[in-house]
């Protein structure tokens, strides 16, 4: 999971954890866990979904870990372990790298993780410090700095502007700069300062961080220690958008999460995805996975678990990041091959396609992505 414009002073707006009140949907995760998660029909949430099978060369292979962003015309990747940042048109067909390592002015010498501009049709890739874009044909456009960025938390919208946070704000407790706007080439427009919690030390925390989404022209925020996701429009309004009810299993800072026995004991929200009707939340507390699905024309929320009847495929996992009332997710070679399909098929055709796709596929491809069309 962004962009920002001109102001009076750079440092305007540093109340903590300043946003203004809108009539806020709560959702109550706590009380989500306590119930089975409701079985529907992807025909009930969805009219098509479209399975592609991403080119595997010798050049292109990706490993356990990666990023993917759907723009409506192509699919975005990102390889976490190899760093490296690929382009593939919306039928699977790799079309060019983006980026690559080096110490020219063009190069990334990390490379984190990435962003898109939806408008301006541009890759942000996140290194050091520094944004480095390029057009989608892989051609360097310009270095943006961003002194504070040390995640992925960071969103381009709005003619070029910028958001992006940073993940250890809580070190200085005296000034805690969390949130930071810029413009298309890095000058600060806004800084709003994070919530610290008074007389807690803060750990090592893993299994939560800082989350953005791209949303009707504006950036939704939530930060890993709060419950909460606020909305910023272009003008640096900041508001909140909705609000999670975690009671029972806070998030507790001063818990050290470097002994993996300690992750995931409280409720941690892992990814989220708004369309027109719908909000996914993907959340994890202690071993067990949830998706949850709030109905705005409903205005209804439980966990789903969410059956194929469209293509007959396998059970619906939300865990990507769509574009308009699409939704993109990736499904591994051995998952797409080995799982339990819903035995009947809205879609005739679209069942014809995903047989033929994972007759094909062998082990060791790149994973199959689904393009879910929402209502």
């Amino acid at each position: 999971m962004k962009k920002y414009i001109c102001l009076f002073l750079t440092l305007w707006g540093l109340l903590p954890g300043f946003a203004q009140q809108t009539d806020t949907v709560v959702l109550n995760l706590s009380e989500a866990i306590t119930h089975e998660p409701k079985v529907i029909m992807l025909s009930e949430i969805a009219s098509d979904i479209h399975f592609i099978s991403l080119e595997t060369t010798d050049d292109f292979f990706l490993c356990d870990e990666y990023r993917i962003i759907y723009t409506g015309d192509d699919i975005l990747v990102y390889d976490r372990q190899m760093r490296n940042y690929f382009r593939f048109d919306k039928n699977g067909k790799l079309l060019n790298r983006i980026g690559e390592y080096g110490q020219k002015t063009e190069n990334y010498l990390v490379g984190l993780s990435f962003s898109y501009d939806y408008s301006e049709k541009r890759v942000y890739v996140h290194d050091i410090r520094i944004l480095v874009c390029y057009d989608l044909n892989g051609k360097f456009i310009k270095r943006i700095p961003v002194p504070h960025l040390n995640g992925d938390a960071c969103a381009v919208f709005d003619k070029g502007h910028i958001l992006y946070s940073d993940s250890r704000f809580y070190i200085d407790r005296d000034n805690p700069l969390q949130l930071f706007l810029t413009d298309e080439i890095g000058k600060e427009l806004k800084v709003w300062q994070g919530y610290v919690e008074k007389y807690k030390s803060y750990k090592a925390l893993m299994s939560t961080r800082d989350l953005m989404y791209n949303y009707q022209g504006a950036v939704y925020f939530k930060p890993a220690f709060e419950n909460l996701i606020y909305r910023i429009d272009g003008q640096g309004e900041k508001t909140v958008a909705w609000q999670f009810d975690c009671s029972g299993y806070e998030i507790n800072v001063s818990v050290n999460e470097a002994d993996p026995k300690n992750r995931y004991q409280a409720i941690s929200v892992q990814q989220v995805f708004e369309s027109d009707h719908y909000l996914f939340v993907s959340y994890i507390l202690r071993n067990n996975n949830f998706t949850g699905l709030y109905d705005k024309d409903q205005r209804t929320f439980s966990n789903v678990i969410v059956k194929d009847d469209l293509s007959g495929g396998f059970d619906f996992i939300f865990s990507g990041i769509g574009f308009g009332n699409q939704l993109i997710n990736a499904h591994a070679v051995s998952y797409a091959k080995k799982a339990e399909r819903y035995p009947e098929a809205l879609l005739p055709s679209r069942r014809q396609e995903l047989d033929s796709l994972v007759n094909q596929l062998r082990m060791g491809d790149n994973p199959v992505i689904s393009i879910t069309t929402l209502k």
